[in-house]
């Protein structure tokens, strides 16, 4: 098991904790605070502070915030923990499944895999770590009850490869390097490519029109 149960004294990067309130900026009205902006606008005064109401999801996830920056004052960045798809690891086919587990460790940027374990409630079937589903939960949230949110630690050979994962989507290239190649280089290069990064590449090629 990468897992370790016991609730440390600090939080760290990798963390994985469950009950948190997520939320985001599809949750905000922004019709109303578009409408209050312009008023403080037109009357030519700074805007002052006001509330909006919103109803927060209810989220698992783990911390990617460096530990450094994990500290009083200072907002934790989550990314949420997601079930795994039914049909993104051959459920029969061992040769398959597990190469489809090194893809999405090794190679997909986007999200990364928790294997499952009997130990853990949240860990009884796998999971998925989406990276494109971030949110933050202030750091003073966490100073009481700690144990009501907590699940585990991961090993630290685990909790390395992780780090890496993080660093990996964070400096990632923002444009596909496909669009530079020609016709014959293409192909060659989609051939090296898995999943989503493959599926991205082919898709900016029908945008372009390739």
């Amino acid at each position: 098991m990468i897992y370790i149960k016991e609730i440390p004294e600090t939080l760290q990067q990798g963390d994985i904790l469950q009950n948190l309130p997520k939320i985001t900026p599809n949750q905000i009205n922004f019709d109303l605070i578009k409408e209050y902006w312009i008023k403080s606008i037109n009357s030519e005064k700074l805007p002052e502070k006001t509330s909006f109401k919103v109803t927060p999801l209810l989220a698992n996830g783990v911390i990617l915030s460096q530990s450094c920056d994990i500290r009083p004052k200072f907002s934790i960045l989550f990314a949420e923990i997601k079930d795994l798809p039914h049909d993104k690891l051959s459920p029969t086919n061992l040769e398959k499944r597990i190469k489809g587990i090194k893809i999405i460790i090794r190679d997909d940027t986007r999200i990364h895999y928790f294997p499952p374990t009997n130990e853990i409630e949240l860990f009884k079937e796998p999971k998925l770590l989406d990276f494109k589903n971030l949110f933050l939960v202030l750091y003073e949230f966490f100073q009481e009850n700690l144990e009501k949110y907590y699940v585990a630690r991961l090993k630290d050979e685990a909790q390395k490869v992780l780090c890496e994962k993080i660093v990996r989507f964070f400096t990632r290239f923002a444009f596909e390097d496909i669009i530079f190649l020609k016709k014959e280089e293409q192909s060659f290069y989609l051939e090296s490519l898995t999943g989503e990064d493959k599926n991205n590449a082919i898709k900016t090629l029908e945008k372009l029109k390739y």
